[in-house]
């Protein structure tokens, strides 16, 4: 089974939105009465940054090692490799949920 990783040849950039990884590290943040602004500051990382590695939409190894240091947690606890398949179906999800909200504004103009 092969894992995408920050060098992929699969061209999985922009990543898409990853709930699982999201929810792992905003469940530690709770944990410790903090917020991805709070951390950011900690790990001097802009809040961007660290959103976007927290919602899986940028890979960045550094910032995840650090998020995971500073959680102290283990890094692939916190931020799971995905394999291509995974990748593709968080994807066609992400479409599904773009396509909704377009039809729903369409018909939000046209009332």
């Amino acid at each position: 089974m092969r894992l995408i990783n920050q060098y992929s040849e699969f061209g999985c950039r922009p990543y898409p939105f990853d709930r699982e990884r999201r929810k792992r590290v905003l469940i530690v943040l709770a944990e410790r009465d903090m917020n991805i602004s709070d951390l950011a500051r900690n790990i001097n990382t802009a809040q961007s940054t660290v959103s976007q590695v927290i919602n899986g939409r940028r890979l960045s190894p550094n910032t995840e090692q650090r998020i995971a240091d500073f959680l102290r947690k283990p890094v692939d606890v916190l931020f799971p490799r995905r394999t291509p398949e995974e990748i593709g179906k968080m994807r066609k999800k992400e479409a599904s949920l773009c396509a909704l909200i377009k039809q729903r504004a369409r018909k939000g103009e046209a009332a």
